[in-house]
């Protein structure tokens, strides 16, 4: 079995629709020097990008700054976003809803990836919603895919 140290990376950028791309490069540029794939980096910058600019739209007037933080062992990416407001994010939106398409967005990649997703709120007030992607591999190589959970 493959040994890879746990890497992580924190970053901090301003609630407000301009800081979405530079969010982005970030997450992108991040995970290509840990030599996560294509694939999964890709899948990764979208949920960055969708879930700070759903904080720039719907918390930055009590949060004027998201976290972004990303994390990755030999079998998963971890990849999450915090803020400071108060309010947790609303049921996912049907096709006929105005809103919420966002938060629907990065459920359906990271259920696609084969990965899983929670809203936390944090004591602070605000909160934390992580996503949590397998390390794609060589085409041969055989990794045991457990969640970070255990299960």
């Amino acid at each position: 079995m493959l040994s890879v140290e746990r890497v992580s990376h924190v970053f901090v950028v301003l609630s407000t629709i301009e800081q979405v791309p530079v969010a982005r490069r970030e997450t992108v540029r991040t995970l290509a020097s840990w030599a996560i794939d294509r694939e999964t980096a890709f899948t990764a910058g979208l949920i960055v990008t969708e879930l700070v600019t759903n904080v720039a739209e719907h918390a930055a007037t009590e949060s004027p700054t998201a976290t972004v933080m990303l994390a990755a062992d030999a079998r998963w990416l971890t990849v999450a976003v915090h803020d400071t407001h108060p309010r947790l994010p609303r049921a996912v939106a049907t096709s006929h809803d105005d809103g919420g398409r966002g938060l629907r967005m990065v459920m359906l990649l990271t259920e696609e990836a084969g990965g899983q997703h929670t809203v936390e709120p944090t004591t602070g007030g605000g909160k934390h919603i992580v996503v949590h992607l397998p390390r794609r591999w060589e085409p041969g190589r055989i990794e045991p895919l457990t969640h970070p959970s255990g299960t």
